[in-house]
């Protein structure tokens, strides 16, 4: 019987009838290592993934809310009080001052008053010493008597001249002179007469310099003006004076009337009309707490400054005790009533941009429009708009990046508004 064989690669025989060998046992360490950090890949996987999924679904969320219009606090502008009181800083000086120069030159020979005196119109204040002043008056004087005797002497001869005329007029009329001697005499009875006549002129301008002289001698003499204090002093016996009130000149005194003071403040523009139909104002001062000076608005420029677009107005205090110094720092408040309410507009509605204020206002139907304003006064918390809004238009506060012109939002009435 044959028997079959199977070639084997290395030339060999092998019987497939014989009994194979047994297999090498498998090798499990390398497949239970890939197995394991094939797991911990997928766990890392999954925790990366997880917190991406959830910022993904808030975004989706989020985008899904941002499609509706955005929520935005609004309130309704309302109007203020009509009644409205004004603060505004002023300066107090005296009722009455001025600076006191001379008026002729020389030397202080007295000085009789100094700083804080109270003085009376009239009071003599200081002497100068002027002695070309007096040379010149009493040369002036002694020209007067010239002028005087020269009258005298003008006066004869015009009275001698006309007895003269009438004796040569008569005797003409006999017929002893002739008429041409007689026309000779009356010539000159006229000319003495005119001569006269100069002389008198001369005495009348020689005693106007004489007057004139005179007060400017008098000058010499330095006298208040009026009632009042010596606010300031320029001067000391031997000090060197020159007349005028230049820059250049020596002041000698400043006197001020306090008993009553003028307290000057400057209205703005906008504050101007209630304050020129006003009547009393009150006055306080930072050295003097607690206290309340009432006074009256006595005048005011009754124009605007162009270059500080204010009114100036002028407000008179009693000041009997004294208290109230010149030159003081003073807060002026006036209560004014305003024929139009203003309007009055959440600070926080406010924004300033390159067109100036602005703020949005939202219609009936939740569209917001940007609205140009002219604003007044600023009162922190709010402030007035004289122009580009009316009463009840309802504004957005702290408006943010997603409200812009023409924007459909969803308003909020915030509780302190009123109004429906």
């Amino acid at each position: 019987m044959a028997q079959n064989f199977i070639d084997t690669p290395a030339g060999q025989q092998h019987d497939p009838r014989s009994t194979p060998a047994d297999p090498a046992p498998p090798r499990r360490g390398p497949v239970a290592a890939a197995a394991a950090g094939f797991l911990l890949l997928v766990l890392v996987g999954v925790a990366f993934l997880i917190p991406k999924l959830h910022h993904r679904e808030a975004l989706v969320t989020e985008s899904r809310d941002n499609m509706g219009p955005p929520d935005v606090d609004v309130e309704r502008v309302q109007l203020g009080n009509a009644n409205s009181r004004l603060e505004l800083p002023g300066t107090v000086q005296a009722f009455e001052q001025t600076p006191i120069y001379a008026r002729t030159s020389g030397y202080v020979s007295r000085r009789y008053v100094d700083i804080g005196d109270r003085v009376r119109a009239g009071q003599l204040l200081a002497t100068i010493e002027d002695p070309q002043t007096e040379q010149s008056l009493r040369q002036a004087q002694a020209s007067l008597l010239q002028l005087k005797a020269q009258l005298l002497q003008a006066r004869a001869n015009a009275h001698l001249t006309t007895l003269n005329n009438q004796r040569f007029e008569q005797l003409y009329q006999e017929g002893v002179v002739s008429r041409a001697s007689a026309d000779q005499q009356a010539a000159q009875s006229g000319a003495n007469d005119a001569t006269v006549q100069a002389a008198q002129a001369n005495i009348a301008a020689g005693e106007a310099n004489v007057r004139s002289l005179q007060e400017q001698a008098g000058f010499s003499r330095v006298l208040a003006p009026f009632n009042g204090t010596i606010l300031s002093r320029g001067i000391d016996t031997g000090s060197l004076i020159s007349a005028g009130s230049a820059s250049s000149v020596t002041q000698l005194f400043t006197i001020g009337q306090s008993g009553t003071v003028r307290v000057f403040t400057n209205v703005p523009q906008a504050s101007a009309p209630a304050v020129m139909s006003a009547h009393t104002a009150q006055v306080q001062f930072r050295e003097l707490p607690g206290q309340i000076f009432t006074g009256t608005i006595a005048r005011t420029s009754s124009s605007i400054d162009p270059s500080s677009r204010t009114l100036l107005a002028e407000v008179d205090l009693p000041n009997s005790d004294g208290r109230i110094l010149p030159g003081m720092f003073a807060t002026v408040l006036f209560d004014t009533r305003r024929a139009q309410p203003p309007l009055l507009i959440p600070a926080n509605a406010l924004f300033v941009r390159t067109a100036g204020p602005q703020t949005f206002v939202v219609d009936s139907n939740h569209i917001a429009h940007l609205r140009n304003l002219t604003l007044g006064r600023d009162y922190g918390a709010s402030a007035e708009v004289i122009n580009g809004l009316r009463e009840g238009d309802v504004v957005v506060l702290s408006p943010g990046d997603n409200v812009t012109d023409g924007a459909k939002v969803n308003p909020q009435l915030t509780q302190g508004a009123t109004g429906g």
